[in-house]
């Protein structure tokens, strides 16, 4: 108690709050994200089943350089695989794959089934063909397979028979050329020097024709062998597409992104309140209560749970609600407190009589004045009577100190509100009677005003300006922010000073630590939190005295 109330914090430094809200969020609109949850997944499931199945099947090549020589010490340097790779989607492969296949289909058609890759380091040519029927796959696989080593053959044996012409032709243009220098050289005398030209002539086309003549060996023994089928493709066992059980995950969590996203969107865009963060956001100021949804509390009379039902979940709420009142009043200097809300019905006057009877219970004396002229319900909840109050002493028909009651609380009275009178009762509250009433009850220690709800009329305003403190009750499932903020600059234009806000009728989703009715709970670790209780209910009450001790003592001084 020697500290003053601060609330806690939205947010942690390693934000370990942030996703415990979130997580709250989530299991609030759970509901609306396992819909999207579930409509996504059976978009995609529809989706990936009306697919048509695609299979794919693989034929290994091992892929040799053709035309090698045998003089060639590393005939591999030759081979480019991407080269051959490319080969392979050629059109010329592609028309003997598209015949072997026995198709009709058009080239650039069939060339978009087909895929191939080279692994590292290695001269492996792994071919590989899609299509909606397993057996057609593998005949495409190895039609093409088969296709690139006819055609490398094919253009091997071409090319041997091309270069093998070329030479013959050489040859015999030489042939020719010795021949008719053999017969100028006849003609020409024996030692001239003619003839000797002639003959050095001869000897040098002899010379070529000698080298033309190892060409055409060399080019009749090349290697001519473009490789060789490895591993023949196999029927496919299953499709590669679609495959359900991804589509169905990436759905799944599709669905999940996109309902979180949603349910996000939805908490931005509602007005309604429904938590702490609201209210505080709204307010502009700390929660200093929240108060559970409780069939005790609703209703034409709403019940005293502090009393009636002192182990109930609503009943810790107000006294969580009175410790953190005490602590914010200690460090603010507050005694006379109005306790308001926007709208009619969001449980002002409950949360005002329960208040004080929790402050009463711990020693406090307080006085409770039913400020609300137009619709009193003070009375009914302590069972008191109601035929003068606050109205009369106003109207300066009766003493403060007569229409001022006692309760069956200790250190609790109360001034009702009294019959109804002809005067407007924002005229009354503002009279220079109501300041000399909130004067004349601050000889107790805490003053707690139950005013009428802000927006409807303006009674609440004018009490405004007369007390040290505002406290706003909402309700967290029909108040609204917009309403909070309003009521919030209403009273900040009067110049009232809002001590924070209370919460009514939290969902227990919302309320993490709660920990249910007394009465449920049972065994020594339960009654060890009775103990703790009660000790903590002494030590306020010693408090209480010892500053009422204080107070007589500078009296007397």
């Amino acid at each position: 108690m020697n500290r003053a109330f601060q609330e806690p914090p939205s947010a942690s430094a390693d934000g370990s709050l942030d996703l415990r809200e979130f997580l709250r969020k989530v299991a609030r609109l759970r509901w609306l994200i396992l819909g999207v949850v579930v409509l996504v997944a059976s978009l995609a499931a529809t989706y990936s089943y009306s697919r048509p199945k695609v299979f794919s099947a693989t034929a290994t090549v091992l892929a040799r350089p053709i035309l090698v020589q045998s003089t060639d010490t590393d005939p591999l340097d030759n081979l480019s695989m991407p080269t051959e790779a490319r080969l392979v989607g050629s059109n010329g492969v592609a028309t003997i794959a598209r015949t072997l296949i026995g198709s009709t289909e058009a080239i650039p058609d069939l060339l978009k089934r087909v895929s191939v890759s080279t692994p590292e380091n290695t001269q492996i040519l792994e071919i590989s063909f899609t299509d909606s029927g397993a057996q057609s796959a593998r005949r495409g696989a190895q039609a093409f397979a088969e296709g690139y080593l006819e055609f490398k053959a094919t253009q091997a044996l071409s090319t041997m028979a091309e270069n093998s012409a070329t030479i013959r032709e050489q040859i015999d243009q030489v042939d020719q050329d010795i021949q008719a220098l053999d017969g100028e050289i006849e003609a020409l005398l024996p030692g001239s020097p003619e003839r000797t030209s002639a003959e050095s002539g001869r000897d040098s086309l002899q010379a070529t024709r000698l080298g033309l003549m190892n060409q055409l060996a060399a080019a009749n023994t090349s290697t001519s062998d473009p490789g060789e089928v490895v591993e023949r493709a196999e029927r496919p066992s299953s499709p590669i597409s679609p495959k359900h059980q991804v589509d169905l995950a990436l759905g799944i969590l599709l669905g999940l992104a996109l309902g979180i996203t949603l349910a996000s969107v939805r908490e931005q865009l509602q007005d309604r309140i429904e938590d702490s963060a609201g209210l505080r956001g709204s307010l502009k100021a700390p929660v200093l209560g929240l108060i559970p949804e409780s069939p005790m509390l609703r209703g034409d009379l709403p019940r005293l749970v502090t009393i009636d039902e002192p182990r109930s979940p609503a009943a810790e709420a107000y006294r969580t609600l009175r410790t953190n009142l005490l602590a914010a009043c200690k460090s603010a200097k507050v005694r006379t407190i109005l306790v308001t809300s926007s709208r009619q019905g969001e449980g002002k006057t409950t949360t005002a009589v329960n208040l004080a009877v929790a402050l009463a219970q711990v020693g406090r004396s307080v006085v409770l004045i039913s400020a609300d002229l137009r619709y009193p319900r003070v009375h009914s909840l302590l069972g008191i009577g109601n035929e003068q109050g606050l109205g009369q002493v106003l109207l300066g028909a009766l003493a403060l100190n007569n229409a001022i009651l006692d309760t069956s609380v200790p250190n609790l009275r109360v001034l009702p509100s009294g019959p109804a009178s002809g005067d407007e009762p924002a005229e009354l509250l503002q009279s220079d009677r109501m300041f000399e009433v909130i004067r004349g009850c601050r000889q107790a220690d805490f003053v707690i005003i139950d005013g009428p709800p802000i927006e409807p009329v303006a009674d609440s305003l004018v009490l405004a300006d007369l007390v040290d403190a505002v406290l706003l009750v909402a309700d967290a499932q029909e108040g609204t922010r917009g309403g909070v903020a309003r009521s919030r600059h209403q009273l900040e234009q009067v110049g009232g000073t809002i001590l924070g806000g209370v919460l009514t009728r939290v969902h227990e989703s919302r309320t993490p630590n709660a920990y249910g009715a007394y009465e449920n709970r049972n065994g020594l670790l339960h009654r060890s939190k009775f103990d703790d209780a009660d000790r903590e209910l002494d030590s306020l009450r010693q408090e209480a005295t010892q500053a009422t001790r204080s107070e007589e003592t500078s009296t007397r001084v």
